[in-house]
């Protein structure tokens, strides 16, 4: 039997409650179910399925805004905070900069998921809440095997793009240069432009941003605040697995309206998403394509439907 993944994304409540992550992955393979949450007691498991390598079309508009990373934010100090149009890197787990074994591609995003979540969480307070300056970024302190307390093994090192607008009934490829183990990237929707900042969908940094800033955890009757993840459709492809640079898209083209419940997304956001093992990512030049829709639409078969098209969040 091949092993079926599932993953349920719902309410995120505090950290202190049983429910502090009802983010669930069951493996099921040979008759044997584990389940496990975002604080994982073993080795997160890797993609289960192969990469798809593939070249974006030659006369193909592409969607993505700063995909290629070279254009510096004008208005960071010393042009140094990274692209505009994705999240501000912290010098610890994201960095921007040239690759030492390619430097003729320019600037790249390198995330370094061996980094005691600690040390990460203690940095991007200062980092995102208090506005340290880039400079400040604290050198990697060393992380004791198995490594199940790294960023790595428990949030994964998520680098977000800013929206990108798309079109009702449409379909659309995602194309990413990537180096280093294996990895994911996700093409998440929304129906409407939200405020961003650094990891609005993860419930476990705002948690520590929320006890930073001294805010209460429970509400007023006593009751664990939830953080209900914005977004309204996510899917999912793999990239990596080589120690040299490749171009990876996934076989079939998405479709983010493409079933009831999302029919009103309007916009989709890219994710580089690295875990396990701890480790060097390397990402560059991503795009986004907009093509013509399958005849099933965004109706996968029961069982491709993690991979294949995501789940509809509720």
């Amino acid at each position: 039997m091949s092993p079926l993944r599932l993953e349920i994304v719902g309410v995120f409540t505090s950290r202190r409650t049983t429910a502090w992550a009802v983010l669930i992955a069951a493996v099921l393979l040979g008759g044997t179910l584990v389940a496990q949450t975002t604080r994982p007691t073993g080795s997160p498991p890797l993609p289960p399925n192969k990469p798809a390598t593939g070249e974006p079309p030659r006369d193909g508009v592409d969607l993505m805004v700063n995909g290629g990373f070279e254009d510096a934010d004008e208005d960071a100090e010393n042009h140094r905070d990274g692209p505009p149009h994705w999240q501000k890197i912290d010098g610890l787990v994201f960095h921007w900069q040239r690759d030492p074994a390619s430097p003729e591609r320019g600037r790249v995003i390198r995330i370094d998921t061996d980094v005691d979540q600690k040390q990460a969480y203690s940095w991007w307070v200062k980092r995102y809440l208090h506005d340290a300056p880039l400079g400040d970024a604290p050198q990697k302190t060393q992380t004791v095997e198995p490594k199940y307390g790294t960023i790595a093994g428990l949030d994964g090192g998520f680098y977000w793009s800013d929206y990108i607008p798309i079109r009702p009934g449409r379909a659309y490829r995602v194309y990413v240069d990537a180096k280093g183990p294996a990895s994911k990237v996700f093409i998440r929707g929304y129906d409407k432009e939200l405020p961003l900042s650094f990891a609005d969908e993860s419930p476990a940094v705002q948690e520590v941003f929320r006890e930073a800033r001294g805010e209460p955890d429970v509400d007023s009757k006593g009751r664990p605040l939830k953080y209900r993840l914005r977004y309204r459709y996510t899917t999912w492809f793999p990239v990596g697995g080589s120690a040299e640079w490749k171009t990876y898209t996934h076989d079939r083209p998405r479709h983010p309206t493409g079933r009831e419940l999302t029919e009103d997304v309007r916009f989709i956001r890219i994710v580089l998403y690295p875990y396990w093992p701890p480790g060097e990512y390397w990402y560059d030049n991503v795009r986004v394509y907009e093509v013509d829709p399958l005849p099933e639409g965004g109706k996968p078969k029961a069982d491709e439907a993690d991979v294949e098209e995501g789940k509809v969040i509720r």
